[in-house]
């Protein structure tokens, strides 16, 4: 006893929720956001053979790409809260078209600061995480994490696609056409995408949470997942970004953002490149890439559903195992070591697929109200400052030492560190879904 239940339940429903929808277009818009994003991978190696650069020049342009789109989060959450998808996204796909376009027009280490890292950072954070992550929790309460699950898995599907067709591009027309192309898919997809099909929120269409109807509440199912609150008083809170930035909570899932990110986006930066060092063909490497991005679209729906029914903090730590296990693999790679490189990419991509959903959803346990876009944006600077360092970091130590080794053994650090905050959060000590027999019987 002591413990509340949210009013949101099953109902009556209408046959199709269009929060699907919703969900759907962002499957896309994700898919070529980070598909565009992580292809920087491949066309990391391109541009060190072009400009004959060190890999920690190289690693630089990416880490002031993702310092750029945690700083314009900010912006890209506070303008979701207010105006929407239909208005927000459609921007970042101008501002992303745009600045692809003078990418591949650049000729030197400072163009691709301006052009890639800062203003192409800036066009992505208006289309891809921080900027979904603040509208798609309001469209679900029961089914928070498998949603986000579903939208983000188009990141991996993004990398599939994405990855071996930019390697592929670079071949026979180089990187500089091959931004270009990717110039008109964000302008010409993405942007018409959102401005048709995307919403803020059900109440804009006069629904609510989940498609559910509030006179039929009471009619629910002996099976249904609920939400419990555990700590009303947490709950009730009209949550502001100045209240947030004084708990506890706050700070743990910042720094849970930052180690996070330092090994996911350390790891895809130069996942590629560690595998052509240990005897792979660029091409390759770009296809077993590309196997991390399908995988890691399945472990997005398999663990953003799990961490409803099992808790976030279990689904964390489960995942960290994933990573550990997958990096290990990616550490024992040689010329010949047959099956190791489909090892990473299943292991590594089944754990880095939880972080897109749990990390939003963690949050929204803790955070949710009408700020909570400004919020989380805050919160993944976090991971915008350690995932910059996470990769201009691998680039430097691989160039002092000659192998990424170090860079390994910091990833295990940082694993441990954020599933560690994760827990230290404790979204489960705020809210939780359980079945409704078992409330019953409490």
């Amino acid at each position: 006893m002591g413990t509340m239940v949210s009013e949101t339940v099953a109902g009556k429903r209408p046959l199709f929720f269009y929060g699907w929808v919703v969900v759907a277009v962002g499957f896309v818009t994700l898919g070529i956001a980070f598909g565009i994003w992580y292809s920087f991978s491949v066309f990391f190696l391109a541009i060190i053979k072009n400009f004959g650069w060190s890999r920690a020049a190289a690693s630089s342009i990416f880490s002031v790409f993702i310092i750029s789109q945690a700083l314009t989060g900010l912006l890209a959450g506070h303008l979701q809260d207010r105006f929407g998808p239909r208005v927000v996204i459609p921007v970042g796909t101008v501002i992303l078209s745009i600045c692809l376009a003078l990418t591949s027009q650049a000729q030197s280490l400072w163009h691709f600061y301006m052009a890639y890292g800062v203003f192409a950072g800036a066009g992505v954070s208006l289309l891809a995480f921080s900027s979904h992550s603040a509208f798609i929790p309001k469209w679900f309460e029961r089914k928070r994490g498998l949603a986000l699950g579903i939208a983000m898995s188009g990141i991996g599907f993004g990398m599939l696609l994405l990855v071996p067709l930019v390697e592929k591009s670079i071949t026979a027309y180089g990187w500089r056409a091959t931004y270009l192309y990717l110039s008109g898919l964000v302008l010409f997809v993405a942007g018409p995408l959102n401005v048709i099909f995307s919403r803020r929120r059900p109440e804009d269409l006069n629904l609510r949470p989940n498609g559910d109807d509030p006179e039929e509440k009471d009619k629910i199912s002996r099976r249904s997942m609920i939400v419990k609150v555990v700590d009303q008083n947490w709950a009730n809170q009209d949550w502001t970004l100045k209240k947030a930035i004084s708990t506890q909570r706050f700070w743990s899932l910042l720094m849970a953002f930052f180690f996070g990110s330092w090994v996911y986006q350390g790891v895809l930066l130069h996942a590629i490149s560690a595998m052509v060092d240990c005897g792979l063909q660029r091409e390759s490497a770009a296809y077993y890439f590309g196997i991390l991005g399908i995988v890691g679209a399945g472990g997005k729906i398999l663990f953003g559903y799990l961490s409803d029914v099992l808790g976030r903090e279990r689904i964390t730590v489960l995942a960290g195992i994933f990573v550990v296990a997958g990096i290990f693999c990616l550490m024992g790679m040689t010329a010949g070591t047959g099956l190791l490189p489909l090892f990473f990419a299943i292991l590594f991509g089944l754990g880095y697929g939880a972080a897109a959903p749990v990390f939003p959803s963690v949050s929204a346990d803790i955070f949710l109200g009408n700020s909570f876009g400004l919020i989380f944006a805050v919160i993944c600077i976090g991971g915008g400052v350690g995932g910059s360092l996470g990769a201009f970091i691998s680039g430097y130590l691989r160039d002092v030492s000659g192998s990424y080794s170090f860079s390994f053994y910091l990833y295990f650090i940082s694993i441990f560190l954020s599933c560690l905050f994760i827990c230290l959060a404790g979204p489960g000590k705020v809210r939780r879904m359980v079945l409704l027999k078992r409330m019953r019987s409490m």
